[in-house]
């Protein structure tokens, strides 16, 4: 069974919870010993939750928490994907949704200065995720091939070469490159050169996306909006954790069969409004 971090409707959880305690036949996980620590002899109570019929009030989610032995983070995730799931308005739905995305941190190791060129030339990152379920050991003309737009099998040796010496990767027991690190990041606020330039290329290549890539196989669109400074931040502040949550997904996968690139735009394209004198 997934981990309760997998989830964003408790009620399902608690079904698929519940299923696997019955097929592994877990006596402290029978209906009767969790409805004794939620403090009710309802024998139909956990039913009506599941179904959605009835709802778990604060001092049940903390009694429930403490039934399915969660540790103290994901019994905070737990509280606050019950809150999400059975709230009625928009605005606590995105409240308790941003504290479930916060809760849930992804582990993702930040590059240090000199691992940062690993963005100095674009396809050395396409190259690192590319071995995240390509089984590869030398043949370059194939991995250059499955790089998009296509690579020279001269530079495809190049970035296996260069991600080995910044201990990116390394061969696993079967001689096949594999990446050291699950998640890697740059940070949220970092300035390199490099960097700068990745976003550059990869900005190209979303221009490219557009022209050669059918629709059903991308999504580019476009929003135009008028704000304040504060909101500005606020929204800036939204697009971090949604990148984490997306994060979180992509490291979660288990049957990956290709590389995507997210970029995310988000810049002024007017001048600010002059004060009155």
């Amino acid at each position: 069974m997934d981990t309760v971090f997998e989830y964003v409707n408790y009620r399902h959880y608690l079904k698929d919870f519940l299923r696997e305690a019955k097929r592994n036949k877990l006596p402290e996980y029978a209906h009767k010993v969790i409805l004794n620590h939620l403090g009710t002899s309802s024998t139909g109570f956990l039913s009506n939750v599941i179904a959605g019929r009835k709802n778990l009030t604060s001092f049940q989610i903390r009694r429930m928490a403490q039934a399915l032995k969660l540790n103290k983070t994901e019994e905070a995730y737990f509280d606050a994907m019950v809150h999400f799931t059975q709230a009625k308005v928009l605005d606590e739905k995105n409240e308790f949704f941003n504290r479930m995305v916060l809760v849930q941190k992804v582990k993702m190791k930040v590059l240090d200065k000199k691992k940062m060129t690993l963005f100095s030339k674009w396809y050395y990152v396409f190259v690192r995720e590319l071995l995240n379920f390509h089984d590869f050991k030398d043949d370059t003309k194939v991995l250059a091939r499955m790089i998009i737009p296509p690579i020279k099998p001269s530079e495809a040796k190049e970035a296996i070469n260069f991600l080995e010496e910044l201990g990116l990767i390394k061969k696993d027991a079967r001689g096949f490159y594999r990446q050291t690190e699950n998640a890697i990041t740059s940070g949220d606020e970092v300035r390199s050169l490099d960097l700068a330039r990745f976003q550059l290329e990869t900005i190209d290549l979303a221009k490219r996306a557009l022209q050669k890539i059918p629709s059903t196989e991308r999504d580019l669109s476009v929003l135009t909006m008028t704000l304040s400074v504060e909101s500005f931040k606020l929204i800036k502040s939204e697009l971090q954790k949604m990148r984490k949550r997306f994060a979180n997904i992509a490291v979660q996968e288990k049957n990956p069969d290709q590389v995507y690139q997210m970029n995310i735009q988000f810049f002024p394209v007017t001048r600010k409004k002059e004060p009155l004198l």
